[in-house]
């Protein structure tokens, strides 16, 4: 094979591995998103989905 092929052929199997990490830190990325909410959450006391709809509504009114 020519040097050039097998440079196409390096890039192409880079670019499928990086999409593939890419795919599993997006996921990890929304797991630790989740448990961070879960966890503020839980550390407000907050007891029901309104409760959280409010604390976000002032944190937005306040521009944090």
């Amino acid at each position: 094979m020519s040097s050039r092929r097998l440079r196409n052929i390096d890039i192409k199997a880079e670019r499928e591995r990086f999409e593939k990490a890419q795919v599993a830190f997006q996921a990890q990325e929304a797991a630790l998103q989740k448990e961070a909410g879960r966890l503020l959450i839980e550390a407000k006391g907050f007891t029901s989905t309104k409760q959280v709809e409010q604390w976000l509504s002032q944190l937005k009114k306040r521009g944090l």
